[in-house]
């Protein structure tokens, strides 16, 4: 799978799971936690820290791993140390499949969980296995550290999961060497190759028959249905403002989200984000009304809470400023919409 050409950070989002994961990774490989300090502020918020950060807050952090390691294989050494840490919930499925084939189909299948912006798919034939990966990131220094990670991961996976140390036919890069000491360091792993038309791990076929010790069918299964579910709070993996919406839902805590509180939490400036809605021909406000309307929706279902405790919840000063709202965006009262609880004789 090639490089796609719209690429653009601004059309998807990553897990805050994977921007700690990252973070990790890079102070166990000598960069120091405080460097990155202002790209997870929002976890240390007075409100509940995002399920997503906006793509241009994943090249700010791998941009500030690169300047501070200088090292232009560092995407590569992180993956090294990862383990299965940076798959979350997808890790726990994958020790539960049967094979290694499963696993990689898991992957395949669940990796929006990781990242909107990550493409992975899977095909075998009589003799390979082949792990093809892309990723909407411009190409560049911040590309090639991405790829070395992602590439390394998916290679690590039978040895992780199985226990067996596998080498890979091939590792293919789409992007130019880092250089001849460090593609050197590369080769010592795995057989990787540059310049080549996409990006992809090569096994002979017989990996993906391996079996995988900690294989849990029903443990799989329930762990699939938490990951579904998982997926489908996150929302729908295309377009910026999907992404955009699946933060603020996030941030529906009682106190009304703003453009500089959304800005802060998608990890780019007003003005950015601003263009960014304009080119995706939509606003703030807009978003903002949708969320709010389906996040009011829900309350009403629930048929146990005045107007007034709805309105606060959703951040209105008061209820009759809710009222307006909700007529504007329905054509009716949210009074004659409320489910009320049913009445026992």
């Amino acid at each position: 799978m090639a490089m796609r050409a719209r690429s653009d950070a601004s059309r998807f989002t990553v897990s805050a799971d994977l921007i700690r994961s990252i973070v990790d990774c890079a102070v166990q490989c000598g960069v120091q936690r405080p460097h990155f300090a202002d790209i997870l502020k929002a976890e240390s918020g007075p409100s509940s820290p995002p399920s997503r950060y906006a793509g241009e807050q994943l090249l700010k952090l791998w941009e500030r791993v690169l300047r501070l390691s200088d090292d232009p294989i560092i995407g590569f050494r992180m993956a090294m140390v990862a383990g299965m840490k940076p798959l979350g919930a997808l890790g726990e499925i994958l020790s539960r499949c049967p094979t290694v084939f499963d696993a990689y189909r898991q992957t395949e299948r669940y990796c929006a969980l990781v990242s909107q912006g990550t493409h992975v798919s899977i095909a075998r034939n009589a003799s390979t296995l082949t792990v093809s990966v892309a990723v909407d990131v411009p190409s560049g220094p911040v590309q090639c550290a991405i790829m070395l990670w992602g590439l390394t991961n998916l290679s690590l996976v039978p040895q992780n999961l199985a226990g067996v140390a596998v080498r890979p036919r091939a590792v293919a890069c789409a992007f130019p060497s880092p250089g001849p000491i460090a593609a050197r360091a590369l080769r010592e792993q795995f057989p990787f190759t540059f310049d080549q038309s996409h990006n992809c791990v090569v096994f002979d076929r017989s990996v993906s028959e391996l079996r995988i010790p900690s294989a849990d069918e029903y443990l799989q299964s329930l762990l699939a249905e938490v990951v579904e579910l998982h997926l489908e709070k996150l929302g729908p993996a295309g377009g910026f403002e999907r992404g955009l919406i699946a933060i603020l839902r996030g941030m529906m805590n009682g106190t009304m989200p703003t453009l500089a509180s959304l800005s802060e939490r998608a990890g780019m400036s007003q003005r950015t984000l601003q263009r960014r809605l304009s080119d995706a021909n939509t606003s703030f406000h807009a978003l903002l009304q949708e969320v709010l309307q389906e996040k009011a929706e829900d309350l009403l279902g629930r048929g146990n809470l005045s107007l007034g405790e709805i309105a606060f919840l959703l951040g209105y000063s008061e209820a009759s400023a809710f009222s307006h709202a909700y007529r504007s965006w329905t054509g009716h009262s949210p009074g004659s919409t409320r489910v009320r609880p049913a009445i026992r004789r």
